[in-house]
């Protein structure tokens, strides 16, 4: 077949597939131009799904009637003049090929009216032809009305979907501008009947409210960035939903670049990663995130549509972003509430489990993309950019002994890494008679075993020890805390007066007993808790583990025995790509000739449960498959596992001095309320609550 030039009317629709999509397409444009013109009030009225009719009105500044035919010519716009100028592009449109775009698959009539103009003007267009101007009336602004879209491509008419559909992906458009401009009042009508309307009062709360209902609104709180005097740091601001507040996909994941609506998975994943061990698989947050950034930063006209952009710096907006919504996170956590009319949190009620640990907010240079170019880990604490300190990590040995005879007979904990933050435990008398149902439900050679029985103490954040168990004599068992840590031990590596992690007000709880010997009951001011002792030991661990990582202290214990695994050829090339990041997290690793990995040491905390099998499982699970995109270091999601592997489990006797130690413990973390996984480590029940289930109220 012979090359040969296309027909204008066929070019003009084959260049308007790349633009106009659907209705929603042509509703985006509309929208766009009326923005950029200063419109306020915004009204958009659908027929058909879009298909027979779109209209948009406007108050915007309008169109002057010698201007009228421009609009509708291909290339023709207000917005740009000269090749430079697309490097500091401010308004939504910049292209100036919409109108006629839209024009070439539809009938299109434009009625406008120059603010401080007493006549309107209109002009139409059809297959690409254009009217001669006339005169008409309206108010000022712009009236733009389209009709019989697709009429004469049947080819891309088959292949919309329904007409609720397509106004359903409309009203998503809408509400995606609404968010980005709410001192617009946006009103959307299908069929004749209204269907969205914000009030355009400049409140984002307002539109929020309009979108996602009062309640699911409340469940949402403000983010923003700390202030900088970088005209190149990317300010960020918006709202975030609680983690008990989510949603089944990340539909509700809005992102705003210079008020421009766009579609980002890094972004996506930044958020996401920034609720880390706060939302279980499958469960996404919502998100409204405007970035406010230099024009130069940015290239916007990567695509027609205009929703596809590229940063210069692109790390610096991931960890600006992430920064900004893990920190509003954190400051809003509590404890989820059980609540026996709800069988599980959802959407619209949110108690939120805490937040995730806490990490260097000097994360310019965060690891992403390929694994062999991605900086490791940072060695030293760092203080944060808003002038506040990191979390510190406690220094004290975590975990002890204490005999059941010594129930209640320590005295209030004293020590000043946390006393400020966290109320001590109570030494009323209680807790001797607490004691008591549990110690008179064993017999008494199990009664002599569980006095003396010691347990594996796990090396604090320096990586020093007395030894590879403890017991704790009843004057140990009166000291306070931090005397019985390491004397002398260094301190973390640019870590100043150590100070709780944890921004929370921890409630002050009086053990109980434990249930199924995986749960400790407490009681607290505002009722009953259940703490799951797995997650909270394993949020301890994961904490510890965390510090000492970063000052470069790794909690090791050498095996007298090297241990041999064998492994598959692609399990042993995972582990050999990964043997530097496991060396940092504390194991020392050698692969022999003969295909087998020869372990030396591994971290401390796996020492009472080490065994071929599950040091297998565990290393193998640590090397799978990376995670895509810009995750959590890998050495943070390996100690995630170590911590998981390490901690107490279910069915697993604890006394209740160890109960106290482990909730005290869990007070002093940046994340007391979520285990490595998201799941809650505690649940209240209020008193209100419980009076109910016994019909007391």
């Amino acid at each position: 077949m012979p090359i040969r030039q296309l027909a204008p009317d066929v070019a003009a629709k084959i260049a308007a597939g790349e633009v106009v999509e659907r209705p929603a397409s042509v509703v985006k444009e509309l929208l766009e131009n009326s923005i950029d013109a200063g419109a306020t009030q915004l009204r958009v009225d659908l027929m058909n799904g879009g298909l027979q009719l779109i209209r948009v009105t406007d108050n915007g500044s309008g169109i002057p009637a010698d201007e009228l035919p421009l609009a509708l010519s291909r290339h023709a716009t207000s917005k740009v003049a000269h090749i430079d100028d697309l490097e500091h592009i401010r308004s939504l449109g910049f292209r100036g090929e919409a109108l006629a775009s839209i024009a070439a698959v539809a009938d299109v009539v434009l009625i406008s009216r120059p603010r401080g103009s007493e006549q309107s003007a209109q002009v139409s267009a059809a297959n690409g032809e254009i009217s001669r101007v006339s005169t008409a009336a309206s108010p000022e602004g712009s009236i733009v009305t389209v009709r019989n879209l697709f009429s004469s491509v049947p080819a891309r008419l088959k292949f919309l979907k329904s007409r609720n559909t397509e106004v359903s992906h409309c009203l998503h458009l809408l509400e995606q501008y609404a968010l980005a401009y709410p001192e617009i009042r946006f009103s959307v009508f299908s069929e004749g009947r209204q269907i969205f309307n914000t009030p355009g009062d400049g409140q984002l709360f307002s539109v929020l409210i309009e979108i996602y209902g009062l309640q699911v609104a409340e469940q949402m709180v403000p983010i923003s960035s700390p202030p900088s005097a970088d005209e190149e740091r990317p300010v960020v601001s918006g709202y975030v939903s609680r983690p008990t507040c989510y949603k089944s996909t990340r539909q509700h994941l809005s992102f705003f670049v210079n008020r421009r609506w766009v579609l980002s998975r890094m972004l996506s994943t930044a958020v996401e990663e920034a609720y880390r061990t706060l939302l279980l698989g499958g469960r996404h947050p919502i998100a409204v995130v405007n970035i406010q950034l230099d024009p130069t930063l940015i290239d916007v006209n990567v695509h027609p549509a205009k929703t596809e952009i590229r940063f210069l710096k692109e790390r610096r907006v991931y960890a600006a972003v992430m920064r900004a919504v893990r920190s509003a996170v954190l400051e809003e956590a509590n404890i989820p509430t059980w609540r026996s009319d709800t069988p599980a949190p959802t959407s619209a009620n949110a108690n939120t489990p805490a937040a995730a640990p806490a990490i260097d907010d000097d994360i310019d240079d965060i690891p992403f993309g390929d694994a062999d170019t991605a900086p490791s880990l940072p060695t030293e604490l760092s203080p944060a950019e808003d002038g506040q300190q990191l979390p510190a990590f406690p220094q004290s040995n975590p975990w002890m002994t204490v005999t059941e005879e010594e129930t209640g007979t320590r005295p209030p904990l004293q020590s000043r890494l946390w006393q400020s933050h966290i109320r001590p435990l109570r030494n009323d008398g209680h807790h001797q008679n607490v004691g008591a149902p549990l110690a008179g439900a064993l017999p008494p050679s199990d009664m002599e075993s569980a006095s003396t029985e010691t347990y594996d103490l796990p090396q604090d954040v320096t990586g020093r020890t007395q030894g590879a168990s403890v017991h704790v004599d009843r004057e140990s068992a009166s000291a306070p805390m931090h005397d019985m840590a390491q004397i002398g031990a260094p301190s973390l590596a640019g870590a100043q007066a150590a100070h709780p992690a944890s921004v929370h007000d921890f409630p002050e709880l009086r053990v109980i007993g434990q249930l199924l010997q995986s749960y400790v009951v407490t009681e607290g001011s505002g009722g009953m808790y259940l703490i799951d002792q797995h997650a909270a030991h394993e949020r301890v661990l994961l904490e510890r583990m965390v510090a000492a990582l970063k000052a470069r202290a790794p909690i090791s214990q050498l095996l007298l025995t090297p241990m041999q695994i064998e492994l598959a050829p692609v399990e042993l090339e995972a582990i050999e790509v990964h043997i530097a990041g496991l060396v940092q997290i504390g194991f020392s690793l050698e692969i022999l000739e003969d295909a087998t990995l020869q372990v030396k040491a591994v971290p401390n905390v796996l020492m009472k449960q080490l065994n071929a099998r599950s040091l297998r499982e565990l290393l193998v699970e640590m090397t799978g498959p990376e995670r895509a995109g810009y995750s959590q270091t890998w050495e943070e999601h390996a100690l995630a596992n170590v911590a998981c592997k390490a901690a107490i489990k279910a069915n697993y006797f604890l006394t209740v001095s160890e109960m106290r130690e482990l909730i005290e413990q869990l007070a002093r973390t940046s994340a007391p309320y979520s285990c490595c996984h998201g799941r809650p480590t505690m649940v209240s029940f209020s008193a209100s609550a419980l009076e109910r289930e016994f019909g007391r109220r």
